[in-house]
């Protein structure tokens, strides 16, 4: 009874607290060459953010990196780690030219005329609808404050066509769209070799092992028993149908604890969720299984397998509804393992090839291998101003 008293009065003081430090800060100057990255708002080193951040360092150009980190995780040097809504984060972010974020920002932040606030997301491409498309499944509460995030941003980076064209009702923004592609896919236009070898090295995997990333994305309920995939029949299959000796990759959503689901890993059924890099996972796997992740809608740019499976498509699509009709998709779509299994044995390259262009040729991607260089050109541009 008295920590249900102690915790509300708990985090209205340290709201209070970050709120006046962030209004005292805001007074002291501003530095141009100052970058704040953020992950899911201190969920480890990885997406968008990470891409950026390693052409930073590339280029060795002497600017203050922080990384917004709530654990210990392992920064390359140049980058500083800040502990998320704590007073140094706040003097941070309050004296930074720059905020790099692929996620919404919390309540208290204030941003200063001329700082430079660069939203990535982390999404991308998708099945299920996000942000205003589905606003009657958000709550009020995301909603304010996804809109007043909105109105402080001053770029969105965009990979393809159509989704510039969707992100603006979307996302209740009508700034600049950088359309050059998002950085965490110009890691599809290296060498894959050098990943592939990492990748086994880390899972301790023998070379020529074949790689399924299994990567459902979360549910606003935080539920995982929708994650039912049969490992040991998807072994099997795999075999079956492509050949060679197989293991999977599982990798949960960052807002998804793996330790929330119960699964017995083996030597062939692998933990993934705690692998820093998602970008690497997709370049060194074969095949990909998903259901209404934009990870799955990597694959028909890159050319690789992909398979949607998801026993609660028909809920989804009552309460956040799809952006593409199963039909405009090169994947196919399994409600049961039964049907997965099936559409793996009977899979058709050739065709499936073919819908992967027609796919691609009607988003109009913007990738090209150079969206981190282009980001970090155009803020050096801006804080030289």
């Amino acid at each position: 009874m008295i920590k249900k008293l102690i915790l509300p009065v708990y985090l209205w003081a340290h709201r209070l607290m970050m709120k006046i430090c962030w209004n005292i800060f805001i007074h002291f100057p501003l530095d141009r060459k100052k970058v704040v990255f953020s992950n899911f708002n201190g969920g480890g080193y990885g997406d968008n953010p990470k891409f950026i951040a390693q052409e930073f360092l590339k280029r060795n150009l002497g600017w203050k990196l922080y990384w917004v980190s709530a654990s210990n995780y392992d920064l390359p040097q140049g980058l500083t780690p800040v502990r998320p809504n704590t007073i140094a984060f706040a003097w941070h972010m309050a004296t930074a030219g720059t905020w790099i974020d692929d996620t919404r920002k919390l309540y208290y932040f204030k941003k200063r005329p001329g700082q430079f606030y660069i939203q990535t997301w982390h999404g991308g491409l998708g099945l299920k609808k996000v942000e205003k498309d589905c606003e009657e499944a958000l709550s009020k509460e995301y909603v304010a404050y996804a809109k007043i995030d909105s109105k402080n941003m001053d770029l969105l980076l965009a990979c393809c066509r159509w989704e510039s064209e969707s992100y603006r009702e979307a996302f209740w923004y009508d700034g600049p769209i950088l359309e050059k592609g998002i950085p965490k896919n110009d890691i599809y236009f290296e060498d894959p070799a050098p990943y592939i070898q990492k990748v086994h090295q880390h899972f301790g995997l023998p070379e020529g092992t074949k790689l399924a990333l299994y990567a459902p994305t979360y549910r606003d309920s935080r539920k995982t028993d929708m994650y039912n995939l049969d490992y040991s029949q998807l072994l099997s299959t795999l075999e079956k149908r492509f050949g060679g000796s197989w293991a999977v990759l599982v990798r949960m959503h960052p807002n998804v604890s793996y330790k929330d689901y119960p699964l017995t890993y083996t030597d062939r059924i692998l933990n993934a969720s705690p692998y820093e890099n998602m970008q690497e996972l997709l370049v060194a796997s074969d095949i990909i299984i998903s259901d209404y992740s934009g990870c799955a809608f990597d694959f028909p740019m890159i050319g690789k397998p992909g398979f949607l499976y998801a026993e609660d498509y028909e809920e989804m699509k009552r309460t956040k509804d799809y952006y593409f009709q199963l039909e405009d998709l090169p994947f196919t779509l399994a409600l049961t393992n039964e049907q997965l299994m099936e559409q793996i044995e009977h899979f058709d390259e050739q065709d499936y090839q073919k819908k992967c262009k027609e796919f691609c040729d009607m988003l109009g991607f913007y990738d090209d291998g150079h969206a981190s260089e282009t980001v970090v050109d155009l803020i050096i541009e801006k804080m030289k101003s």
